[in-house]
């Protein structure tokens, strides 16, 4: 890189990424020295080479979406959590927090306003179970993407539209804003059956859920083949093998 300025093309080559990902990572502003001359996005060449140092993670660049990432990839990196206690949402997210490692990048505090600034918006809590993530105005994002599931002491009333207090929380902290927005999409979807949300009322141990949560993931949401019958949905998968302890 000689140059003042390289494209799109130029900086997916060098990044190993397709064309379309650098697009999707200006439209999500992951790109701080993009700027558009003639109507095309260029970047200053002189910038690259240590953005794209500073931003590898493990020969991943960060900031890059896993479009494969699932619900149950993100609950194996993250945890699943009993007898939270909290007389209200403030209190319940407060101990939830309090039971994640410390580390020097993330900030309970600030991710938890991010929380609640969204759900003052509009409560995420239905059918008593409340999906929980950082607001896009103030995100906050990990080095990768996880997905806490807190089972509550005892239902408590997060301010639900249908006015049924929550006794669980799926908290969604995603690497990115792409991810964040894939598994959210994917978490609804399962909320969406009365079967699924019936399994989770009964607080199954880690390694019911580390088989169930898959299985039912794959029949709603595996891509099917052009021509293909739809798959069965409703269906209670069996218990094996822990992938989560």
């Amino acid at each position: 890189m000689d140059r003042l300025f390289v494209g799109v093309r130029e900086l997916a080559q060098h990044m190993g990424v397709s064309e379309k990902t650098i697009y999707r990572m200006l439209n999500d502003n992951q790109i701080p020295f993009a700027v558009k001359i003639g109507g095309q996005w260029r970047f200053r060449a002189d910038s690259v080479e240590k953005w794209i140092a500073a931003q590898m993670e493990g020969g991943r660049v960060e900031g890059s979406i896993n479009y494969r990432i699932t619900v149950s990839d993100a609950l194996m990196n993250g945890a699943v959590l009993y007898r939270i206690h909290g007389s209200n949402r403030d209190e319940a997210l407060d101990e939830l927090f309090s039971t994640l490692p410390r580390t020097g990048t993330f900030n309970a505090r600030d991710c938890k306003f991010s929380i609640l600034a969204r759900e003052a918006l509009a409560p995420s809590s239905l059918a008593g179970i409340a999906c929980m993530a950082p607001s896009s105005d103030h995100p906050v994002y990990l080095e990768r993407s996880l997905i806490i599931l807190a089972f509550l002491e005892e239902p408590v009333n997060f301010k639900a539209l249908d006015g049924v207090p929550a006794f669980a929380i799926f908290l969604i902290l995603a690497a990115n804003a792409g991810e964040q927005a894939i598994l959210e999409t994917r978490l609804r979807r399962l909320l969406m059956e009365a079967d699924f949300i019936a399994e989770i009322k009964k607080q199954p141990a880690r390694r019911e859920l580390s088989q169930y949560i898959p299985e039912y993931e794959n029949s709603l949401l595996k891509p099917q083949k052009k021509g293909a019958e739809n798959p069965p949905t409703g269906r209670k998968p069996s218990t094996s093998a822990s992938i989560l302890s």
